[in-house]
């Protein structure tokens, strides 16, 4: 086709060609060019110069939820961070979630915590944290109040931010109850605390948690990164937002992140939970996903298989990798996702289908992170056939020169014609990185991410 009908069709999809970075080589040098004035017109980003990677650290929803939280328990949250060595691995932010808020000063409006949790103030606490190596992240709701029922930023994003800034705040995680919910209101709002938190001149990390896929054509101009779905509260959740992150590879860059929720341990202490194997495969495909690693597990007291999982350093550096491309299915037998819209309880009952996938995440050394996925109720073989390969560059028979299993932390030798899997059920999975061998990536691959962007 001539290069004008190829220019109008990727500046359909273009939120794919100028914000995917990583999918960049996909599109022929010529068309390229002829692009770049759209991309700068569209880009807009939000440029605060953290998160080039995604971030990673501990959030205490997931884990207390509104139970316990309190100064005392954030200070042996930060102790427990840096004694289990999760700090050195980059797990740096620890986050306190809702609940810590309980009015606002009735002559000056800043918003007060509560003094018998916190009596020293939330300054005090910062310091404690910055004072272990760590970060401190908070939240707050661009509504009228939290989804608890404390107090919300609406209308009072710049003297919050002002305030979040005085405290020493690194991230900030701003939820979406009672506010309204459609793209144009959240915007705005999301819009108003960006631009409060940049005017501090404290590089402080957004989080912008609105709960719908629509979040990621404009979350790359409002926030550092985006909730694309409910909350990840169970498996059913965990699910649902893999698959629908599955859709929004096109809109994550470095910088601007898919967020599909928090990471869900196997430790029964906590309040929300998986099981050894779920909780494995999501950390898994987390990181194929390249999205936060932020862990919502019983960290105070974590199992060693717990621990074991998030500090398997191969799987954190396909997270982190400098390349800061998410992964893409390069096969599956998935249906057509049906997303659930009506409260965040919907995510939580979606029924998981009776299907596998294999994942793909281009590296910055050539090579893959390919992570297979079973979510079938019975054990399933999945394999990587000539389709699959071809998905990830590997044409004329070429495969990797080199296969490694990143659980086993053992090489595997070259790849044969295909590569196949014996995945465990409701959950199993492989994690493998491929390197090196001759292959070349087709203008088609990007093509074929940025046509399942429907949003």
């Amino acid at each position: 086709s001539s290069l004008g009908s190829k220019l109008a069709f990727v500046l359909a999809i273009r939120p794919v060609t100028c914000l995917a970075r990583g999918w960049r080589r996909f599109v022929m040098a010529p068309l390229r060019s002829a692009l770049l004035p759209a991309c700068f017109a569209l880009a807009g980003t939000l440029d605060n110069g953290v998160a080039r990677l995604p971030y990673m650290g501990y959030n205490t929803w997931y884990d207390f939820m509104c139970n316990n939280i309190n100064a005392s328990n954030v200070m042996k949250l930060a102790d427990t961070l840096v004694a289990l060595g999760l700090d050195k691995l980059g797990y740096t932010y620890l986050n306190l979630d809702d609940c810590w808020a309980v009015s606002r000063d009735k002559s000056t409006n800043v918003v007060k915590e509560d003094p018998k949790a916190f009596p020293d103030g939330m300054k005090a606490l910062a310091d404690y944290v910055h004072g272990k190596g760590l970060l401190f992240g908070i939240y707050t709701d661009r509504g009228t109040a939290t989804c608890a029922g404390r107090p919300g930023s609406q209308g009072f994003e710049g003297l919050d931010a002002k305030t979040y800034a005085a405290w020493g705040v690194d991230l900030v995680k701003e939820d979406s109850c009672n506010a309204e919910d459609t793209p144009e209101a959240a915007s705005e709002q999301y819009g108003k605390m960006r631009d409060a938190l940049n005017k501090t001149g404290r590089p402080m990390v957004f989080n912008l948690c609105g709960w719908h896929p629509w979040y990621a054509q404009k979350g790359a101009g409002l926030s550092n990164s985006w909730r694309i779905n409910y909350d990840g509260s169970n498996w059913n959740a965990v699910v649902v937002n893999a698959l629908t992150n599955a859709a929004m590879g096109g809109y994550a860059s470095p910088g601007a992140w898919n967020d599909p929720d928090f990471l869900l341990g196997s430790s029964p202490g906590a309040a929300v939970y998986l099981t050894e194997t779920q909780s494995r495969m999501q950390f898994s495909l987390w990181s194929v996903m390249a999205a936060p690693l932020i862990i919502g597990s019983n960290l105070l007291h974590m199992s060693t298989f717990d621990l074991a999982t998030y500090t398997n350093m191969e799987v954190i550096a396909v997270d982190q990798d400098p390349l800061g491309t998410q992964g893409a299915v390069v096969w599956g037998n998935c249906p057509s996702l049906q997303l659930p819209r009506a409260s965040t309880s919907s995510a939580a009952s979606f029924d998981v289908p009776n299907c596998q996938q294999i994942w793909a995440k281009p590296l910055a050394d050539g090579g893959h992170a390919v992570a297979f996925i079973n979510l079938a109720t019975g054990s399933a073989n999945v394999t990587c056939d000539d389709g699959c390969f071809a998905k990830m560059g590997y044409v004329g028979g070429k495969r990797p020169a080199t296969v490694r299993d990143l659980w086993a932390h053992s090489d595997l030798g070259t790849a044969g014609a295909t590569i196949s899997r014996m995945l465990d059920a409701s959950g199993g999975f492989a994690l493998l990185r491929f390197a090196g061998g001759s292959h070349r990536v087709e203008v088609g691959s990007g093509a074929d991410v940025a046509r399942e962007l429907v949003v």
